[in-house]
């Protein structure tokens, strides 16, 4: 701090600060540096070196709490300076002061412009640093062509940045980046590794937008996923001895959403992932979280067995180990891999029961997450009570939060009988009440109301239950609101179902007159409790002065709702025979009559005529009266009326579509085998020991090798340290009733599996396992793209670095990107030609996509006259699974999703004629309702919607 490049000033102020004994005392003294810095810069002819050591010391007062703002303006002036120096530190200090909407951005553009063009590749640098930091939406017209132009710059630094910068547009306006789709692509054929691996970000991003636009770059993220777990980068980017460990995880993460559903690429992935899982085990943490990554990919592509059990294997060492954050690693892969085959987590069944018992609570959290993942109608009611406990128990908000939605969500997928839901929900709604949504409480009253449809006599015996049910509840003393809701509403609909001695339909009244009294957070609980009084006295001509008084005392409440319910009560209670036809029993599931044209009014209305009541007259009647009386017209239309016609649908660019590969022939009529894919071959310089020199001597040529087979990895060859089942860990002696307990919970938790429930022995025993995979024949190669394709390779343009020279494939060492590996190099073996096969022509399709907006579906649904209502029992638990297995499964199109009710549109084939379906989800419920012209049509898409939505 003594050198001569700082003034006294400085050196004492950071002394001070340091020696500051108190908030206080380093207050006053960043107070006292503000007024001092305020009366340097306000003098005139300020040296460039003063002014950097002006914006350092307002660095420090904004970083202590302390407004600085005077010091922006200098901060940006400070930008505009030619020393090069000075110009870095004004950058800084804005990026540091400033944010993107602030009102001097709009002095940093032009700055930007100049700097971003500048030869100098640390001014442009600085330039982008900040263009990352402070970039805007009205900014990235100006700047967004300037940063694309530097991802070919000389220096390696600069197209670092300028990927950076991308992925900056990228999250604020995707469009931008995507119509720059092939610049972005040819980064992934950067020279230099640091540039390739910022570009997996924007590619990743890319990748979860528009999955299907980078199918073709599976072969290049592969590759170059190959070389790196080689060791074909430099030593420069190992982490413990791994290879480039996060540029790993990225290629795996994207590999994970490429291959989701697709066969064909997934299977480009099957052998790279094995090898990349055998050279993660390491021993360190960086490998596990390969491992790890690698798991999660394995889960999430098309299932393969082999890679499965090589997955469970690996799984198997984490959750059996002492070290908790591995113990934790374990249980989260294997949440994964139960949602693939569940088979797998009954051989670690025990080890999950401990885990419940395991006083970390973030590994409990984890074990009831994966119980939930692996819950079947064999076991739900054993996981439910488990769920249930720790609910019971948990303090934390947003443990129970979770937990409340896990328990509602397999009761309503996985009950084995009404009464058990009724029951569950009840616990429920006890325990945590204010965290259930009112959704669930109407799918329960719903439940009571229409029972299971089957059977009368069923679903009678089932409100009997429900009603004596709640009778018992209702004399405890503290309840929830939602619960107290759904017990007014049973018992106003069915208490006369009731069946406990000593209750008649008096003594409910009586109850319900009693629970208003109780405080309630929810001000519409005694509505409920006001209306299920209002059915019984309707109902069963009650003389009950209790509730009488109660909803006497009631007509002065704040509550303007319950106010309303008070004298609707008291004005239906002069007339019996209106309040029992307004009020009849069981009748919440019936259809209202609606009469649209109000007949009931003429009466009225010609009663109003005769004593003298101007008609009713339309808009065009009165203007037609305005124009024969000589109204002027200006008086007629400046007369106020509203405009009832709705806005247009906000109007959405179309997505970025990424051309296909356009297959061609050879003129001798054959097809010509050549790699399909990013064709990632660059300037030598990177090898097996890092960058090569000029001058370097190949490695010699490779002999031919046969087609590659399929590896087939055993299920305990995934870990060096795995063990073998002779060499299994002797468990902990524990007591033997403690075992037997913990068997049996474990024998309960794991039924429906698949592997058989723990025994006797202490471990638990072994499940057998799925077969492993045939043998996968050699992919073939796809066909060459035409000569007018974008080729990638060319990148000898402008001012872009050389980085296009094809390799000879008899010498050099092989490229870090280049995509003609060993395998592909070989000699292709002529194919023996084959008769062609006999086309099988493929059913037609009932429906097609169509595209369409809400509107345009509320203008033509009356249009459609035949309609079909479907009611499917469903293992569907939201709206967005049912619309995503519409699209698949139904070939049609989701136009919106509302809350849980969704609406899609099809075309009916082979023409145009529009078929709209629309759907309500109540799970394990669901209402589809069709609409399209042809009855014959909508009864085939009935029986298509019960065969896939089931």
């Amino acid at each position: 701090m003594s050198g001569g490049h700082l003034s006294k000033e400085f050196f004492e102020l950071v002394k001070s600060i340091g020696e500051s004994r108190s908030k206080q005392e380093e207050d006053k003294i960043i107070v006292g540096e503000i007024a001092i810095l305020k009366q340097h810069l306000s003098a005139p002819n300020i040296s460039a070196k003063k002014m950097k050591e002006y914006m350092i010391r307002a660095v420090y007062a904004e970083m202590l709490g302390h407004d600085a703002s005077f010091a922006y303006i200098h901060a940006v002036k400070l930008t505009h300076e030619k020393n090069l120096f000075a110009k870095r530190i004004g950058y800084l200090t804005c990026n540091l002061f400033l944010h993107k909407d602030h009102e001097l951005m709009l002095l940093l553009i032009n700055t930007m412009q100049r700097d971003l063009q500048s030869a100098n590749h640390i001014e442009v640098c600085s330039a982008l640093a900040s263009v990352c930091r402070l970039v805007n939406l009205e900014m990235i017209p100006a700047i967004s062509p300037l940063v694309f132009k530097l991802l070919s710059h000389p220096q390696e630094a600069v197209r670092k940045k300028a990927i950076v910068a991308v992925h900056k547009f990228f999250k604020i306006v995707p469009e931008a980046v995507l119509d720059q789709k092939d610049q972005i692509r040819k980064v992934l054929c950067d020279p230099d590794p640091s540039v390739m691996g910022a570009s997996l970000h924007v590619l990743c991003e890319i990748a979860k937008a528009h999955p299907a636009s980078s199918k073709d770059l599976v072969p290049s993220f592969v590759s170059i996923l190959k070389q790196i777990t080689e060791h074909r980068l430099p030593r420069d980017f190992d982490y413990h001895r791994m290879p480039a460990p996060w540029l790993q995880v990225k290629l795996l993460s994207i590999l994970s959403i490429l291959g989701t559903a697709d066969k064909a690429a997934s299977e480009h992935m099957y052998e790279i992932l094995q090898e990349c899982m055998r050279r993660a085990d390491s021993g360190v943490n960086v490998g596990y979280a390969i491992i790890y990554e690698c798991v999660k990919c394995i889960t999430r592509i098309f299932p393969d067995h082999g890679l499965l059990e090589l997955a469970a294997s690996n799984i198997s060492r984490f959750i059996s180990s002492e070290n908790h954050n591995l113990r934790y690693l374990g249980v989260t892969g294997l949440a994964q891999i139960v949602q693939v085959n569940p088979a797998y987590a009954a051989e670690h069944q025990m080890v999950v029961v401990d885990c419940l018992e395991d006083p970390d609570e973030t590994l409990k959290r984890k074990t009831l997450d994966l119980l939930f993942r692996m819950t079947n109608p064999q076991n739900v009611v054993v996981v439910v009570d488990k769920l249930t406990f720790h609910l019971r128990t948990s303090v934390d908000s947003h443990l129970r939060r979770d937990l409340v939605q896990k328990i509602t969500s397999l009761a309503e997928r996985f009950a084995p009988d009404n009464e058990w839901y009724v029951n569950t929900m009840n616990t429920v709604f006890e325990l945590s009440g204010e965290l259930v949504p009112a959704e669930t409480a109407y799918n329960l009253m719903r439940l009571v109301a229409e029972g299971a449809g089957e059977d009368e006599s069923a679903d009678t015996a089932f409100r009997v239950f429900a009603v004596n049910t709640y009778l018992k509840l209702l004399e405890k003393p503290t309840l929830s609101d939602i619960l107290v809701q759904v017990i007014a509403w049973v018992l106003g609909e069915y208490a006369r179902l009731a069946t406990i001695d000593g209750y008649t339909i008096e003594d409910i009244a009586d109850l319900l007159s009693e629970c208003i009294e109780r405080p309630f957070e929810d001000p519409s609980t005694r509505g409920y409790l006001v209306t299920a009084l209002l059915k019984l006295i309707g109902q069963h001509g009650l003389k009950s002065t209790t509730a009488e008084d109660i909803i006497r005392s009631y007509r002065s409440s704040r509550m303007t709702d319950l106010q309303q319910r008070c004298y609707e009560f008291e004005q239906l209670r002069q007339s019996p025979a209106l309040m029992r036809k307004v009020l009849p029993y069981d009748a919440s599931c019936e259809d209202i009559a609606v009469n649209k044209d109000l007949t009931f009014l003429e009466s009225f209305v010609r009663q109003k005529l005769d004593e003298g009541a101007k008609p009713y007259q339309n808009a065009s009647e009165r203007a037609a009266r305005a124009q024969t009386q000589n109204v002027p017209k200006a008086e007629v239309e400046t007369k106020p009326s509203l405009n009832f016609m709705p806005y247009e649908a906000p109007t959405k660019a179309p997505p970025v579509s990424f051309p296909p590969a356009v297959e061609t022939h050879d003129a001798a009529g054959g097809e010509a085998p050549v790699p399909t894919g990013l064709n990632v071959s660059g300037p030598r310089k990177w090898g097996p020991s890092g960058y090569n020199q000029p001058g370097g001597k190949g490695e010699p040529p490779q002999a031919p090798a046969a087609p590659p087979q399929e590896k087939h990895v055993a299920p305990d060859q995934g870990f060096s340290q795995v063990q073998t089942s002779s060499q299994k860990p002797v468990p902990k002696a524990e007591p033997s009733g403690a075992m037997n307990e913990k068997q049996r919970m474990a024998a309960a938790l794991f039924s429906g599996l698949g592997g058989a429930a723990a025994a006797s022995a202490p471990a638990a025993p072994s499940v057998p396992k799925p077969a492993p995979a045939v043998a996968r024949a050699p992919p073939q190669e796809k066909e060459a793209p035409p000569p007018s394709a974008v080729d990638l390779l060319d990148l000898d343009d402008g001012g872009s670095p050389q980085i296009a020279q094809s390799p000879s494939p008899q010498g050099g060492d092989m490229l870090l990107l280049d995509m003609d590996d060993s395998v592909l190099a070989q000699p292709t073996p002529v194919p023996v030609p084959q008769p062609p096969p006999q086309p099988v022509q493929p059913p037609q399709p009932l429906l097609g996509p169509l595209q369409v907006t809400t509107p345009q579906v509320g203008a033509m649904w009356p249009q459609l006259a035949s309609e079909r209502v479907v009611q499917i029992h469903t293992s569907l638990g939201s709206c967005q699974e049912m619309m995503f297995r519409m699209q698949n499964a139904m070939n049609v199109s989701p136009v919106e999703i509302i809350g849980m009710e969704g609406i899609a549109a099809g075309r009916v084939l082979p023409g145009n004629d529009p078929c709209f379906l629309h759907g309500k989800l109540s799970p394990p419920r669901l209402d589809i309702k069709i609409r399209c012209r042809d009855a014959g049509v909508a009864q085939n898409v009935a029986d298509l919607c019960q065969r896939a939505l089931s």
